[in-house]
């Protein structure tokens, strides 16, 4: 039980860190139950004159329908929101193919998601219950909207000299007050909130692209509610079709669920092996894992860790290497893939290589840059990647005309790559043709 509870009070002091744990720990099955019980906590105590009731007239219904209707917020979420935001999230930083991130991620971010809706569920009682204590409702805010409407009316054809009353700003306040509580007492509303923050957590993107993913699939999320709950509401009367969707779905589904639990336990593997003091590839291996989130210093610390338990160990330096140049910090980067030449100057099929001329050219030594390209490039001539740095070596030489010959190479290569690699290495075709664009 403390599994479920630590995550969802880290949310309230500190949400990224609860983000991370039930992104890295918390099975997708768990993290929907733990929202569906708040969810229906919170549609029985915001709803409770109503059901009452139902319940008057059709007894265990009204439970039943609090149960639906909580599911039905779970699947809005499930079914609309994750799906859009995985698709957002790719467009603003691709990985790879929708279909590919989908299967990857889907599970962990709708775990995420379920628990930003639970936060919003939870901390919507207290809020439920201000209301209900002001005797704020969705009449009495319609009703006192349509006051201030006409107060502010009447100002506008009757000013004065001195402005509304304070009778007056007062009226409009308490209304605007009111409308913003009845507001957040939807768990929904609430609910962005935190997803901002799994969203970030999970395809490590910045704040801004992280909102603008939450408030698009917010927005869509809004839009597309009342068809799928008429789709909802007519599978219910079909009892036939639910199960047949149930059939359909429930490989997929156990697939992902599956796919999660294995990644954990991986995880999980790999933490365990680190207490062994000579074992250096578990923390590389975690390392990798932080890389793959772009969770570079994290990554950074396992990789250095591997280092000191084994010296020789050539992939942590090259690792740490990469990490060095993404950071901006050169001469760290060449100190690392110094090491990894040293030891071995085919490491990573050569790419070893492409990535010191990356580092010299990031640092403006174009001719270090060239030479170190060309080493890679005379045993991977058609890597799209090393034929546009080296495009771009050769323009910080000034050497335009052989610059324009590199970045053409570049293009041809990736045109005439099949189909899986066309997509990794469009970005270089799209960087090339954007260079040779700007020469006369």
């Amino acid at each position: 039980m403390a599994d479920w509870l630590r995550p969802l009070l880290l949310m309230f002091y500190a949400p990224a860190r609860g983000m991370a744990e039930v992104r890295d720990r918390v099975p997708l099955g768990q993290a929907a139950l733990l929202a569906l019980l708040l969810q229906v906590a919170h549609t029985v105590y915001a709803q409770w004159r109503e059901l009452a009731g139902v319940a008057l007239h059709s007894g265990a219904w009204a439970a039943v329908s609090a149960v639906l209707a909580s599911a039905g917020y779970l699947l809005l979420v499930a079914l609309v929101f994750v799906p859009v935001a995985i698709l957002l999230a790719n467009l603003f930083e691709r990985r790879a193919s929708f279909g590919v991130v989908l299967r990857q991620e889907y599970a962990p971010t709708t775990s995420t998601a379920f628990y930003a809706l639970a936060a919003a569920s939870l901390l919507a009682l207290p809020l439920v219950y201000a209301a209900n204590a002001a005797g704020i409702n969705e009449a009495a805010v319609m009703k006192s909207l349509v006051a201030a409407q006409q107060t502010a009316q009447q100002v506008l054809r009757n000013p004065t000299p001195d402005g509304p009353t304070q009778e007056q700003m007062n009226q409009m306040t308490g209304v605007l007050t009111n409308a913003l509580l009845l507001l957040l007492i939807q768990p929904l509303i609430l609910f962005s909130l935190w997803a901002v923050a799994a969203v970030r957590e999970v395809f490590r993107l910045s704040w801004w692209k992280s909102l603008a993913v939450v408030v698009l699939s917010t927005v869509l999320m809004s839009v597309l509610s009342p068809v799928l709950f008429l789709i909802f509401s007519a599978l219910l009367g079909a009892p036939f079709l639910v199960l047949l969707v149930f059939f359909v779905l429930r490989g997929y589904v156990g697939e992902l669920m599956r796919g999660q639990q294995a990644r954990a336990s991986f995880r999980q593997n790999l933490e365990a092996a680190t207490l062994n003091p000579a074992d250096a590839s578990a923390h590389y291996n975690l390392g990798l894992l932080h890389m793959q989130r772009k969770e570079y210093e994290e990554a950074r610390a396992r990789f250095l860790r591997a280092v000191e338990i084994d010296a020789e160990e050539t992939d942590a330096h090259y690792q740490l290497g990469r990490i060095a140049r993404i950071q901006g910090k050169l001469p760290e980067a060449i100190e690392h893939f110094g090491q990894v030449v040293a030891r071995d100057e085919a490491h990573s099929q050569h790419e070893v290589w492409r990535e010191v001329g990356a580092t010299y050219l990031a640092a403006g030594q174009f001719a270090d840059a060239r030479e170190a390209l060309q080493r890679f490039l005379d045993r991977r001539t058609s890597d799209p990647e090393g034929l546009y740095l080296m495009g771009r070596a050769h323009a910080g030489m000034g050497r335009t005309r052989e610059a324009v010959e590199w970045m053409q190479r570049c293009v041809e290569a990736v045109r005439t790559a099949p189909a899986y690699k066309y997509r990794a290495d469009q970005r270089w075709l799209n960087e090339a043709q954007q260079f040779l664009r700007t020469q006369p």
